[in-house]
């Protein structure tokens, strides 16, 4: 059977050739839609898998949010056990050394070792107040006596020529005798009171030079243990020092100050350390170079060598190791 051809249609393709153009057409657009889609499925899948900048910045926000609420709940709460108070019921029942007490006489009890506490800060603060102010008046008081003590001898009147008087005016030197009696009592008495006052001043400075002292002494036993102990001999050495560097006795008794006496202790020390060193040096010299016998004569001039570089040592350090390596050489 022979194809109708479409040219009597107007087509100019005949029914095969128009199939076949067809079918190829097909097949070059499923080809096409077969390689696009993969990439289509790859641009979803990175869409999907990759979150846009709000969601995440929102995702970023609810994880600090999230992260920040327990740390605050924590806080709070330790701050809030740290604040709250402790609440006990006065009728808690409980034991202290032996002895049952309720919560009520507990609190009784505090508030009253409280209230004492706070009387006697205030009681010591008070006494403090008004020894400071004795003081003042006492310093005052000594004052007023020295200058009234000038004054007087000041503007007070030569006295008469009780001679002469008794024998030109029987009855004056009486009243002036009187008089001037008086004037002397006073004054005998202003001088008491000064007298009474300066005492009492040297007591308060005595005993506060006392209190210096005590706590000098404690300050410089605790810097030098060893001058604590009489049995080391320490202390007395100190003085003996301190006496042989020109220092008056009495200005070494008066001394309250820890830090004057651990400087001196120190320097002690190092002068005996010096004196050592000399006496070491001296015994070294005097020994005179020791050669075995039977020792050959280069080996002595080694030996010999060997010491002076010990002494060399010694002169140069001054240590007592560095002593005590040459008598070991010498020996």
């Amino acid at each position: 059977m022979t194809d109708a051809s479409n040219s009597d249609n107007g087509i100019g393709l005949s029914q095969n050739d128009a199939a076949s153009h067809i079918s190829s057409l097909l097949d070059s657009n499923l080809d096409i839609a077969a390689t696009d889609e993969p990439s289509d499925v790859e641009n979803e899948a990175d869409e999907v898998s990759q979150p846009s900048d709000d969601v995440a910045e929102i995702s970023d926000e609810q994880t600090l949010e999230d992260s920040d609420e327990p740390v605050d709940a924590g806080e709070d709460v330790a701050a809030t056990a740290e604040t709250a108070p402790i609440k006990i019921a006065d009728d808690l029942v409980f034991e202290i050394d032996g002895e049952t007490i309720t919560g009520k006489q507990w609190k009784e009890a505090n508030l009253r070792y409280a209230d004492y506490t706070r009387k006697t800060q205030e009681l010591a603060d008070a006494r403090k107040g008004v020894d400071v102010q004795v003081n003042q008046i006492r310093d005052n008081s000594l004052q007023w006596f020295q200058n009234m003590e000038r004054d007087i001898a000041m503007y007070l009147p030569q006295e008469p020529n009780w001679a002469q008087l008794a024998t030109d005016d029987p009855a004056e030197y009486v009243a002036q005798k009187e008089k001037w009696a008086g004037i002397h009592a006073q004054i005998g008495k202003l001088r008491h009171e000064r007298a009474l006052v300066e005492q009492q001043q040297a007591q308060i400075q005595e005993r506060e030079h006392q209190r210096l002292m005590s706590e000098g002494k404690q300050r410089l036993e605790e810097m030098h243990p060893e001058l604590a102990k009489p049995e080391t001999g320490k202390a007395r050495a100190l003085g003996d020092y301190l006496l042989k560097s020109g220092i008056p006795g009495e200005a070494i008794d008066r001394e309250t100050n820890p830090v004057l006496f651990s400087i001196a202790y120190k320097a002690m020390q190092f002068d005996q350390l010096q004196a050592q060193k000399a006496k070491a040096v001296k015994v070294v010299d005097a020994k005179p170079p020791l050669i075995t016998p039977g020792s050959s004569p280069a080996r002595s001039n080694n030996s010999q060598s060997v010491v002076e570089r010990k002494m060399s040592a010694l002169k140069r350090t001054g240590s007592q190791a560095a002593a005590a390596d040459v008598l070991k050489h010498l020996l």
